[in-house]
């Protein structure tokens, strides 16, 4: 299990709704803000891509399934493969973690971990 302490560049799972996206790439090394935005790529997926001015970046995952069943199950490799490639090592989420072992005790799930979670669901 991972150790207490944050993560550098992690993807905060964000659970509130629409328009917020699915979460965010927080890289703790740079500064939160630029300006008036938020210094954080904007993760989402569905149908209709919305742009999130007040983050400095949004990556969209279009499917119409994905739409349709309401969760990002159906892009969850791409979604992966992407936060591989922006360097992100671990996921917080506070949610699953409550549900399936693996996360530290802040609700930090290694990236491995959390995309067995939902490669492979339990439920």
């Amino acid at each position: 299990m991972p150790n207490s302490t944050q993560p550098t560049i992690y993807f905060s799972i964000d659970y509130r709704s629409f328009p917020s996206g699915m979460g965010q790439i927080i890289d703790t090394s740079q500064s939160k803000m630029i300006g008036d935005k938020y210094n954080m790529t904007l993760v989402d997926y569905g149908t209709n891509p919305k742009e999130d001015l007040t983050y400095t970046q949004t990556k969209y995952f279009h499917s119409e399934q994905a739409e349709q069943e309401g969760w990002a199950g159906p892009v969850i490799e791409e979604i992966v493969q992407y936060l591989k490639e922006q360097g992100v090592t671990h996921v917080l989420d506070g949610e699953v973690a409550y549900e399936y072992p693996g996360a530290d005790k802040q609700g930090y799930f290694t990236l491995e971990r959390w995309a067995d979670i939902y490669l492979k669901p339990q439920w």
